[in-house]
C-alpha cells in the first residue's frame, strides 16, 4: 500500500493518530518523575554484623573471614569488600551491572546462613541492598529550642522510637542516614570498696544481671477446658527492679545489687560530634526509593517534618531544622534545558521562515517538531525512564537533528507546486520521490545512538537518556515527514 498517497487521501485517520500521539506524550510527560540526573545503578549488597564488646580484630578473625569464605562464591560477584570496627562487621559485594538486586539478595541471603556458627552474643547478619541511588537527597538536623537544658544528643533514642517511622512511611522513601547523638541506656556504677566488703567481682555482677534480665516460658497448663501460658517475666524495666536484684546469699546475709552499686538511666559513650553552624544536633538524611519523583517526594517529606513540628515536637523542645534539598537545584537545571529547548525552536522556526519565505510550511515544520518531541515522551514513558538533565538534553539535540527531514519533504513538495502541479500531486510526488533520502538519513542518525542503548556500564546508564531521545524523536521524524507533512 502506498503510504503517502493514503496519508494524503485519509486525513482523518492521520489527524486521529497525531491526537493520539500527542494525548498519551502529554500523559507520559505528566507522569514521568523529575530528577536531577539519570540513575545509575551499581548493584551493591551489604552485610552487617553486630558483636557488642569485640574488637576489630576478633570481629575480624570470628565472623568476617567466616562470612567470605562462603560469599565469595555468589555468581556474578565483581568485588567484595570487608571492613571491621569495635562491636561491627561489614561486607559489601559488588556485582556486575544488570544483576537484578532481588536475586542477589536472594543468594547472599542463602550463602550466609551456610556460616556454621558465630561467637556468643553476636547478633544476626543485617542484609541490605544499597547502591549509587541510595545516597540523602534530603538533610535535616534535630535540634534543641532555645532555653532546653538537655543536650540535642540526648534525643537519639526519642528520634528512634517517635520520629523516625513518621518520616519512612513517606511515599518514596527507602531509607534513613542517622548521624550523631546517642541512645539512652542503664548505667550500673559499681563501688570497688562495696565490692571487697562482700567478696565480689564485677564479673559477679555482669552475670546475675545477665541472668536476671530475661523473660522465662515454662510451657502451658491445663485448666479444665482452657489453657493457660506460663511464663516468667525477668526484664528490667526501672532502676529499681535492678538495685532490688540479688548479687550473693549465703543464708545468713543477702547482698542486693543496690548495695554495692548505683543504677540509674544514661546515655552511652559518645563516639561521634555533630554540629550545624555551630550547634550540637542529629543529622537525618533522607534516601529516595529507586524511581522516586524527588520533587514529589520532597514535597511530601518537607509536610511531614511540618506536622511533626508543629504537633508533636512542640511540647518536647526540639525541632527538626530543615537545611538541604535538590529542589532548588533540579528545577533550576532542568527549568534552564526547557528554556534552552524553547529558544533553540524559536530561532529554528525563525530560520525556516526567513529560507522558506512561507508562514503556512513553518507552521507544518513547528507542529511537525511538536508532534515528535510529545512522541518520543510515549516510548520514555513506556521504558521507566525519568525526566531529567541528560533527557532534556537529548531532546534539545534532537530538534536540530529532526528538523531537517521536515525541511528536505516541504521543500521538495514546493518545488513540485512551482512547477504548476496540483496540491495533491505536489505532496504526493514530492513526499514519495525523497522519502527513501529521508529514511537513509533517519538510518544513519539512529545507527549512531542506537547502540548506547545497549551498553550495560556506568557511560551507557547515563547517557542511555539522550539516545532513546534522540533515537525516538528522529525515528517518529520520519514517520511524520512522510505522513503529516503531506497531509498538512
Amino acid at each position: 500500500m502506498d503510504i503517502v498517497s493514503f496519508a494524503i487521501k485519509k486525513p482523518v485517520a492521520v489527524i486521529v493518530g497525531v491526537i493520539l500521539v500527542v494525548l498519551f506524550g502529554v500523559i507520559g510527560l505528566w507522569r514521568m518523575p523529575y530528577q536531577l540526573s539519570p540513575e545509575i545503578t551499581e548493584p551493591e549488597i551489604t552485610v552487617t554484623t553486630l558483636w557488642p564488646g569485640a574488637t576489630p580484630y576478633e570481629v575480624e578473625r570470628e565472623i568476617i573471614e567466616e562470612q567470605e569464605k562462603v560469599l565469595k562464591g555468589i555468581p556474578g560477584l565483581v568485588e567484595m569488600e570487608s571492613s571491621s570496627f569495635n562491636n561491627l562487621g561489614s561486607v559489601t559485594l559488588r556485582f556486575e551491572i544488570g544483576t537484578l538486586v532481588d536475586d542477589a539478595l536472594l543468594r547472599v541471603s542463602n550463602k550466609i546462613n551456610e556460616v556454621s556458627s558465630y561467637p556468643v552474643n553476636v547478633e544476626k547478619p543485617v542484609i541490605n541492598a544499597t547502591g549509587a541511588a541510595t545516597s540523602p537527597v534530603i538533610w535535616m538536623i534535630l535540634k534543641t529550642e532555645p532555653g532546653n537544658p538537655a543536650p540535642a544528643r540526648t534525643f537519639r533514642t526519642y528520634f528512634e522510637n517517635e520520629l523516625r517511622q513518621h518520616l519512612e512511611r513517606v511515599e518514596g522513601v527507602a531509607d534513613l542516614f542517622i548521624g550523631g547523638g546517642t541512645e539512652r541506656e542503664m548505667h550500673i556504677v559499681v563501688d570497688p570498696e562495696a565490692l571487697a566488703a562482700y567478696d565480689l567481682t564485677v564479673d559477679d555482677i555482669m552475670r546475675t544481671v545477665s541472668a536476671e534480665n530475661v523473660n522465662i516460658s515454662a510451657g502451658i497448663m491445663g485448666l479444665e477446658r482452657r489453657d493457660y501460658r506460663i511464663r516468667t517475666v525477668g526484664e528490667f524495666n526501672s532502676p529499681g527492679e535492678i538495685e532490688r536484684v540479688v548479687v550473693k546469699s549465703t543464708g545468713q546475709t543477702r547482698v542486693l545489687l543496690g548495695d554495692v552499686a548505683a543504677v540509674s538511666y544514661g546515655y552511652e559513650r559518645p563516639e561521634v560530634a555533630m554540629l550545624h553552624n555551630g550547634k550540637e544536633g542529629i543529622a537525618i538524611g533522607i534516601k529516595p526509593q529507586s524511581g522516586a519523583n524527588i520533587l514529589e517526594m520532597t514535597d511530601r517529606v518537607e509536610q511531614v517534618v511540618t506536622r511533626l513540628n508543629t504537633e508533636k515536637l512542640k511540647g518536647q523542645g526540639i525541632y527538626l531544622d530543615w537545611v538541604y534539598d535538590q529542589r532548588p537545584y533540579i528545577n533550576g537545571a532542568i527549568g534552564l534545558v526547557k528554556q534552552d529547548i524553547l529558544i533553540g525552536g524559536v530561532l529554528a522556526i525563525m530560520v525556516l521562515l526567513i529560507f522558506l519565505r512561507s508562514i503556512s510550511a513553518t507552521i507544518v515544520i513547528a507542529i511537525s517538531i511538536l508532534i515528535s518531541i510529545l512522541g518520543s515522551f510515549v516510548v520514555m514513558s513506556a521504558l521507566g525512564r525519568n525526566l531529567n538533565v541528560i533527557s532534556l538534553a537529548g531532546i534539545s539535540f534532537a530538534v536540530g537533528i529532526l528538523v531537517d527531514n521536515f525541511i528536505v519533504v516541504l521543500e521538495n513538495i514546493d518545488r513540485h507546486k512551482k512547477l504548476g502541479k496540483s496540491p495533491f500531486d505536489a505532496s504526493y510526488e514530492g513526499a514519495k520521490e525523497v522519502w527513501g533520502a529521508v529514511l537513509a538519513s533517519t538510518v544513519t542518525n539512529v545507527a549512531v545512538f542506537l547502540p548506547v542503548i545497549f551498553m550495560k556500564e556506568e557511560a551507557g546508564q547515563l547517557f542511555m537518556d539522550i539516545a532513546i531521545a534522540i533515537t525516538t524523536s528522529v525515528s517518529l521524524s520520519l514517520a511524520v515527514s512522510v505522513l503529516v507533512v503531506p497531509m498538512l
